[in-house]
């Protein structure tokens, strides 16, 4: 009898009490959550609560819905060259080329309502081809409600890495930079691109470092970013752009947390540069550089320069008198005596402003003439090494001497 008095003690002054304070616990801790239901209850309860309940709920689809529209899918299709199999050199004939057709995928970011798009410049390297083996690329691009348009290369800037495209429309929904200032490692950034072509997405990750340079720097980011994403958006949480996605750090070939963006400042400035500087000297004439040693054996002349395979009709270079099959021995006073002079002539051609007059010292059947020409407007190709423009010198781009 005793020891049932004693438990009963036990119960009513200790394990009660404890399970009171348990259940009261209880409570407390769901009055943040009770707050939403019952009127009056929220101005009882401390404001970080209040505050951890909205932490708790954030969504980054504002950030993500008003930033899709501006992003879309590029598609590249270029010819590369190589030469035939088992060929058997001739000195009667030229070398015969074939050409393979390949393509590549990456994503893009509209910069402005009249068609300026932005992408990183690795993704028109098909199958690591030298520009000197491929054509320049058809390239379309994909816009976030489905429709497909074609667009055309401004500027390759191989340095870092980008490529500015332009499509004919207008009215486009478009990014705008965000503050670099603003930037720091921890923030919060997402990346929108489309992977492995499965259809736009979006990940979430931080700034993991600004890696500086002399004269720039680099963003790190965990976002995922996985093959297709190149060339896609890195924003703040605002929605604004603060990166081009770039390139990542991988030994299976899929995301592994380490990777690199191009800031935003860099795309804008390219866009602004060409815009700036406006369309440079149109020459009208599709060519190649050949040796003295290719003009005895397959030209019947004894001449080194820019070979003329065809001339845009109505063009600068045919009004002034150029013909097919004329080699261009000189151009704006620069010598072409390899594939360098000429693409320096190029460049120098294309510095020129169109109205402007340029000399051409040309050999043909066996004299050499010299032709003054008027050059005209065109929108050539620029090819950036070190920061110094430079028409596509492929020969077989239809492009080398615009």
């Amino acid at each position: 009898m005793v020891a049932d008095g004693t438990m009963n003690r036990i119960i009513n002054f200790i394990i009660w009490p404890a399970v009171s304070g348990l259940v009261f616990g209880f409570v407390l801790l769901q009055l943040p959550r009770l707050a939403e239901y019952i009127p009056g209850l929220e101005g009882y309860l401390p404001k970080e609560s209040i505050q951890q309940i909205t932490t708790n709920s954030f969504s980054y689809s504002d950030a993500f819905s008003k930033t899709a529209p501006a992003v879309v899918s590029v598609n590249s299709t270029a010819d590369i060259s190589r030469r035939a199999d088992e060929q058997i050199f001739s000195p009667f004939r030229r070398p015969i080329l074939l050409y393979d057709e390949s393509t590549s995928l990456g994503s893009g970011v509209i910069i402005s309502p009249d068609g300026y798009i932005i992408t990183s410049f690795h993704i028109f390297e098909i199958n690591g081809a030298d520009i000197y083996e491929s054509s320049l690329p058809e390239i379309t691009v994909t816009l976030y409600n489905g429709q497909t348009m074609e667009a055309r290369p401004i500027i390759f800037d191989r340095e870092n890495d980008l490529a500015l495209l332009k499509v004919d429309a207008t009215d486009l929904s478009y990014l705008t930079a965000a503050e670099e200032s603003s930037m720091d490692a921890g923030d919060i950034v997402l990346a929108i691109g489309n992977p492995r072509n499965i259809g736009q997405s979006v990940t979430l990750g931080i700034i993991s470092a600004l890696l500086k340079t002399e004269d720039s720097y680099v963003i790190q980011t965990d976002a995922a970013i996985n093959p297709g994403s190149s060339g896609g958006a890195l924003i703040d949480v605002d929605g604004k752009l603060i990166g081009i996605n770039s390139t990542i750090v991988t030994e299976s070939g899929g995301s592994e947390g380490i990777s690199f963006a191009v800031p935003a400042s860099k795309a804008f400035e390219l866009m602004q540069d060409y815009l700036e500087r406006g369309p440079g000297g149109y020459l009208g004439v599709d060519g190649e550089f050949v040796s003295r040693m290719f003009s005895r054996m397959f030209l019947d002349s004894d001449a080194e320069g820019m070979w003329v395979e065809e001339l845009s009709a109505n063009g600068p270079a045919d009004n002034a008198g150029l013909k097919p099959n004329d080699i261009i021995l000189s151009l704006a006073d620069i010598e072409i005596i390899s594939q360098e002079a000429a693409i320096y002539a190029v460049q120098t051609t294309y510095n020129m402003n169109p109205g402007e007059t340029v000399v051409a010292r040309v050999y043909r059947e066996g004299e050499i003439i010299t032709l003054p020409i008027v050059l005209g407007v065109g929108e050539a190709i620029i090819w950036l090494t070190d920061n110094k423009p430079l028409l596509d010198p492929s020969p077989f781009s239809n492009n080398l001497l615009r």
